[in-house]
């Protein structure tokens, strides 16, 4: 059965275009509406637009239409390009109908109504950012965006925010972001929502006069394929040297930070099941150290229910000091077994801190050269796909890996013969290591230490 998205634009053109109401011109013959494939310059000269129709159809037509337009190619079905070809001759009529409308709505303002307030767009803006309660990274991209877009239709943060919001500048914004070639859905998703959020605060600065849904008519933008975005990359053995080497001081410094790669890199854990670890989650069961990765806190958003497991901590892990470590700092703290071993992890607010990585890890990976722009495949996960290698260079069966890692199995057997022994797990666990980094670890033993 083919999904309905795989043919967007035009299925949703087509329910759209069904949908619309025609009246009579007066002395013409009758003739049948709201199907596709008759002669569209007959119907024009015997029919116009009802006033009955839905003005956010008649814009979203528009709307779709002129991307359909600017995107399509000789690969069109035949029912899909006589449709375009209909609804084109048509935008004058469906143009008439917006003015129209809008006229209509000018009217209905009663004459003792107090004028709409002026703001900049500036002012709304600041609005915008602050409703939003970002943080200042993600307000000053908001702000860039929003800056650089304006610009595309002559307009600036000086600019009567009236200016801004009418259906006509913000279709051309939008569709300025449908146009772009050399970015992908996700981040055309990303500058949608900036959009409409700029737009939506019309609401704010004056509800008697935010008729017009401008929202609405916003295009859908399709997510990336996920075979399209930039894949997690594994860092190669050269990448972890330099990030493990003792010469820079980094880790010394921040522990946390070198723990927490350190737990990634040997039970393939996500950075929000890493950094949220509770002192109570690290536990010994039948004389094993172990990880107790469980979703047993508001911050705790774990990817399925596979990600809940309890994995026998590696001899390389402990041997570098980390059961010593959260052990003397939970001593040394006087910390409560529910306490986050990694404070970090919360924000002043006590929201989960989704920034942990940029703002404490990848400044450092920059410096040495390991990471060299956001989009370059190499981030946190990437030593989730380290484990995940090593484990499978060192043939440890899938249904052991899915376990350690914390996959749901994508075939029935798997997922049938997982959840295996403690000790089994352990002892296939042991079967892999990172001897490669045996020189910079014997270093770390001794600089723990001295810690």
């Amino acid at each position: 059965m083919t999904n309905k998205s795989d043919n967007w634009p035009f299925n949703e053109i087509r329910e759209i275009y069904n949908r619309l109401k025609f009246e009579e011109v007066s002395g013409a013959h009758s003739l049948p509406v709201g199907t596709v494939g008759l002669n569209i310059k007959n119907i024009f000269k015997k029919k116009k637009l009802s006033q009955n129709n839905n003005l956010d159809d008649v814009n979203k037509l528009i709307l779709l239409s002129s991307y359909a337009e600017q995107q399509s190619s000789t690969n069109l079905a035949p029912e899909d390009r006589l449709l375009l070809q209909e609804i084109v001759a048509m935008r004058p009529m469906l143009q008439e109908f917006i003015e129209m409308v809008k006229m209509m709505q000018i009217k209905q303002v009663p004459s003792h109504s107090p004028s709409a307030p002026t703001r900049t767009i500036q002012e709304v803006l600041d609005m915008m950012l602050l409703k939003g309660n970002n943080c200042n990274a993600e307000k000053l991209r908001k702000k860039n965006v929003i800056i650089s877009l304006l610009k595309e239709v002559r307009l600036t943060l000086n600019d009567d925010y009236s200016k801004f919001h009418n259906i006509d500048i913000i279709s051309k914004m939008a569709q300025h972001v449908v146009n772009q070639t050399d970015i992908k859905g996700d981040m055309k998703q990303r500058r949608i929502r900036y959009i409409k959020e700029l737009a939506t605060c019309g609401s704010n600065v004056n509800p008697d006069f935010y008729k017009l849904n401008v929202v609405a008519n916003l295009p859908k933008i399709e997510k990336t394929k996920k075979s399209e975005r930039n894949p997690h990359l594994p860092y190669s053995g050269v990448q972890l040297r330099e990030i493990f080497n003792p010469k820079h001081d980094y880790f010394k410094e921040h522990q946390d930070a070198f723990y927490v790669c350190l737990i990634a890199m040997f039970t393939g854990a996500r950075i929000n099941a890493a950094i949220t670890l509770q002192y109570d989650d690290i536990i010994e069961k039948n004389g094993i150290p172990c990880i107790n990765f469980r979703e047993n806190h508001p911050i705790k958003q774990f990817k399925n229910e596979a990600s809940e497991r309890i994995v026998p901590i590696h001899p390389q892990l402990v041997k570098l000091g980390f059961v010593d470590y959260v052990c003397s700092r939970q001593k040394k703290l006087n910390a409560k077994g529910t306490d986050f071993i990694f404070p970090k992890c919360q924000t002043a607010s006590g929201e989960y801190n989704n920034k942990y990585t940029i703002r404490y890890i990848f400044n450092f990976f920059k410096e040495i050269k390991v990471k060299t722009n956001p989009h370059d495949g190499f981030d946190f996960h990437s030593f989730r796909k380290n484990a995940s290698i090593a484990m499978q260079d060192a043939h440890i069966p899938q249904t052991y890996i899915n376990d350690i890692i914390g996959w749901e199995g994508k075939t029935t057997m798997e997922q049938s013969y997982s959840n295996h022994g403690l000790e089994q797990i352990y002892e296939q666990l042991c079967t892999f290591n990172y001897d490669f980094l045996k020189p910079e670890f014997d270093q770390w033993e001794r600089i723990i230490k001295k810690l």
